[in-house]
């Protein structure tokens, strides 16, 4: 390359610039003189600068990626944060019950409830003796279990819960099929909670009890939410957790288990609070 900027400035130097022996205008040409060399230096420097400034690296342009940064993961918890709180909001207007009539269902089932487990009855013998216990205060109750088959989306399965038929409010009005879920909010615990989903878990009632709309609108919003800190987690939505396979817990239909003999119920109540005096004396 300083061969050819060497024969380039020697094109420029006019005749009387040279020496006059063609001895000297060879050597001239081999060992340039400290003028010649100075200004093909000149030269190349300002061919440089040139050939910087036709290919300036990246464009003229300099490197975002530690000055200004990137404010996407910022974005996205925000709206995460905006989510989860207008979830909660959601939720918080969907867990108080909708009548009088349910509030009182609710304290009578929440009082026989504590009295049963405390005795150690099991889920579905706990259903049992409830149902029975609110029928003994004078409450059309049941144990209903509910069926589904499996879909695309999530598997088979069944659940239990309790039903219970409230009166008319009128003289032409239709009785109400009021749902009770002894456990409710364990139904939505998903792996590795955010914080905000285990803030929503609480608002969650851990005894429901309500007619179906509220429920299913209930589960809607939960289910949502469920999906939202699992994929802040990174994990999979689980087929279990989907929000259709939530709603046909209560949802499907349903088989309304046959009232046991007045005699049966009565010896199962004995046998609960005999159990529950004896926990209570064992050391």
């Amino acid at each position: 390359m300083l061969k050819r900027l060497f024969d380039r400035q020697l094109l420029r130097i006019s005749p009387a610039e040279r020496l006059p022996s063609a001895g000297a205008a060879e050597k001239d040409e081999a060992e340039p003189s400290s003028v010649c060399l100075d200004g093909m230096v000149r030269s190349f420097l300002e061919d440089g600068v040139g050939a910087g400034a036709e290919k300036p690296g990246h464009g003229g342009r300099y490197c975002n990626c530690f000055h200004g940064g990137d404010n996407s993961d910022d974005e996205e918890d925000e709206e995460a944060a905006a989510a989860a709180s207008d979830v909660a909001e959601t939720i918080k207007g969907l867990v108080h019950c909708a009548t009088l009539r349910e509030r009182n269902l609710l304290a009578d089932v929440c009082a026989h409830l504590e009295r049963h487990r405390t005795a150690g009855a099991r889920r579905r013998d706990l259903l049992r003796l409830v149902a029975a216990s609110l029928r003994a205060a004078g409450h059309d109750a049941a144990v209903c279990v509910s069926r589904w088959d499996k879909s695309p989306s999530h598997p088979a399965g069944e659940h239990a819960y309790i039903d219970v038929l409230l009166p008319a409010a009128s003289d032409r009005g239709a009785r109400e099929r009021v749902l009770v879920d002894v456990d409710f909010r364990s139904a939505f615990e998903v792996a590795r909670p955010t914080k905000a989903y285990r803030s929503l878990l609480q608002r969650l009632p851990a005894v429901f009890v309500g007619k179906d709309d509220r429920l299913r609108l209930l589960v809607a919003a939960a289910a949502d939410a469920a999906r939202a800190s699992l994929k802040k987690r990174g994990l999979h939505l689980p087929p279990w957790r989907k929000p259709e396979y939530m709603r046909a817990k209560w949802l499907s239909p349903y088989e309304r288990e046959r009232e046991a003999p007045p005699a049966e119920e009565a010896a199962s109540a004995a046998a609960a609070s005999e159990v529950g005096v004896e926990g209570t004396a064992a050391p």
